[in-house]
């Protein structure tokens, strides 16, 4: 008498909601795909950088006496010997300013008196 009918268990989707599902998916996926691309090429930038870290930090450890550091030893020998001319002609200009400081005082008293 009665058929027995059955019900699908998964709910229909219209085709145009596949269609947008699937859609949404395949650019999820492209993202995904370009993002990574993305961070291997930062990545590849980074190791570059850091080659080149290396290259110069071994060249710096490799030569201590470089040029630089010579400028640098010239550099300081020069002011020590001008600071030792200035530290001679202060010390002379002191002794000259005492020596004028005490004959004004004696010239001051011999006025008052």
């Amino acid at each position: 008498m009665y058929s027995t009918c059955y019900l699908p268990t998964t709910p229909i989707i219209p085709q145009e909601d596949h269609i947008k599902q699937l859609q949404t998916k395949i650019s999820n996926i492209e993202l995904q795909n370009k993002f990574e691309a993305d961070q291997s090429a930062v990545q590849a930038a980074q190791m570059e950088m850091l080659n080149t870290l290396r290259t110069i930090r071994a060249a710096m450890v490799a030569s201590p006496n470089n040029s630089n550091s010579g400028d640098s030893s010239k550099e300081l020998q020069a002011l020590k010997e001008e600071n030792a001319t200035l530290t001679k002609m202060n010390t002379k200009q002191r002794y000259r300013i005492d020596h004028l400081v005490n004959n004004m005082e004696e010239m001051q008293k011999k006025l008052e008196a």
